[in-house]
């Protein structure tokens, strides 16, 4: 599958969700037309459907005869009102009053749980959608991994797919005890599943980003020792502080017992979903962005290139490349080699990076002098020494193949925590390459990762702030209106 046609693969399926989206939405509104006028109400053990009675005329109770605990309630002129139904017999539940809401378009509505008039089929309706919906953003996101990896597009795409298939879970299980026992379950269940999505994925995510947060901390303090105190060095005390902190204002902040009138619960509820929701995009972002960092590492990349990039970094006084630059050489000889040996066509290097104010000589004189010293002729090297910066070494490299090459077929060499952004660049840069990563030492890359995130978040920092607004909003609203 080319790029064009995982491209058009992708957006058929986007297609698909919008047209699906839309038959939900009249499918929903359908079912309530027709279910409009009357609401079954499951009642729990020891109650019976004949023992209540309507405190007005706005209703009919009536007893299903099929079964005395289920209680059917019809609204006699589908006119807007409320009314008590109350329990006159001698269960558990006697004189207890059930208050019903009669929408202005019939809808009978059980204020004590949310359930309203068809809202069992609404419910199965929500469950095939969320489940399409979350199938279609997965197999997007495979696709885009094998064809369209190098993209913030697949990113959001990851996170969107994590999230969703946590959303999933949580409400597959709640959709069983609805349809399970309907007289403890009720539709309040997917109201809360809804607006405590966030809570659910963070929940979920605990002990992978428990692990994560314990390991940026040691790992921090090795490179610390080993490297000095500075603010790059410490990005991952910073961001494990962050995920720690959030989950401890989730626990003894937003999980605390509400008190006061509906209007005070309802604002205090949305305040705490603006600091759950704007924390979980984030996250999910973070384990979206790993997610993809590992598989542009990992994935096989073809034998059949003609150049390999390899990225410059700092080099050592002397001029000598220091142990992450020459990972990079390394690995890209590796490959080239792997390719020699499976029959392949010889691969041209082309070592990029200009002379800093504090370096000897170009990165790119110390990578050519290195590679001549591992057994590279010369006339396979093609040096571009002026690019200040990542997206210089792409653009800049890109114009010397050119030179070289009509019809190149391009791999970059990087180290393996730098693989995802530096392919994002190329990308954006015009550049075709696959990508391969060098390995760096265990106590490096997690911050050397944390760095490259804080990167992917700031170049598209406009983006990321609009769609933490929206779901935001979203669920805030959601919250505010929802039946309490």
């Amino acid at each position: 599958m080319d790029k064009l046609k995982a491209r058009k693969t992708v957006r058929r399926l986007g297609i698909a969700t919008l047209i699906l989206t839309a038959v939900f939405i009249i499918s929903m509104v359908a079912v309530s037309f027709v279910s409009a006028g009357s609401l079954v109400i499951y009642l729990p053990e020891g109650d019976r459907a004949e023992d209540f009675v309507p405190e007005s005329d706005l209703v009919n109770v009536r007893t299903d005869p099929k079964n005395e605990r289920r209680m059917i309630v019809e609204a006699k002129d589908k006119s807007k009102g409320r009314v008590f139904i109350d329990n006159m017999g001698e269960g558990d539940h006697a004189l207890g009053t059930t208050p019903i809401k009669i929408l202005p378009n019939g809808v009978v509505v059980d204020e004590q749980n949310g359930n309203f008039s068809g809202y069992r089929v609404i419910v199965a309706l929500i469950t095939v959608y969320v489940l399409l919906v979350t199938a279609a953003l997965t197999a997007s996101f495979v696709i885009r991994c094998k064809k369209l990896l190098f993209s913030y597009t697949t990113i959001y795409y990851a996170g969107a797919a994590l999230f969703m298939l946590g959303f999933t879970i949580d409400l597959l299980v709640s959709v069983f005890g609805i349809f399970l026992d309907p007289a403890v379950y009720h539709m309040g269940y997917i109201y809360n599943i809804i607006t405590n999505s966030g809570v659910a994925f963070m929940l979920l995510s605990l002990p992978f980003m428990l692990v994560f947060s314990v390991m940026l901390v040691f790992c921090n303090l090795t490179l610390v020792k080993r490297e000095g105190l500075n603010f790059v060095n410490i990005l991952g005390f910073i961001l494990s502080g962050l995920i720690i902190i959030s989950y401890l204002v989730q626990i003894f902040y937003v999980g605390r017992p509400l008190m006061g009138s509906e209007r005070e619960v309802r604002t205090a509820m949305a305040v705490d979903s603006i600091l759950t929701t704007g924390f979980v995009y984030f996250e999910s972002m973070l384990l979206a962005s790993m997610l993809c960092g590992i598989i542009s590492v990992k994935r096989r990349t073809a034998l059949d290139k003609t150049h390999v990039i390899i990225l410059g970094c700092a080099i050592s006084d002397d001029g000598t490349p220091l142990p992450l630059l020459r990972g990079r050489v390394d690995r890209a000889i590796s490959f080239a080699r792997a390719q020699a040996e499976a029959g392949g066509r010889e691969v041209k290097f082309v070592p990029s990076g200009g002379q800093g104010s504090d370096e000897v000589i170009s990165e790119a004189e110390s990578m050519k002098n290195y590679l001549i010293s591992q057994g590279i002729s010369e006339d396979r090297i093609i040096i571009e020494n002026k690019s200040v910066n990542t997206q210089q070494n792409m653009r800049f490299s890109l114009e010397k193949i050119k030179a070289d090459c009509d019809q190149p077929n391009i791999v970059f060499s990087t180290s393996n925590y730098h693989v995802l952004r530096s392919g994002i660049i190329s990308e954006n840069e015009g550049l075709d390459a696959d990508g391969i990563g060098a390995s760096t030492s265990l106590y490096f890359w997690p911050n050397a990762f944390v760095r490259e995130f804080v990167g992917l978040l700031a170049s598209k920092w406009k983006r990321h702030a609009f769609w933490a607004v929206f779901f935001i909003i979203t669920i805030a609203a959601i919250i505010m209106i929802k039946p309490m």
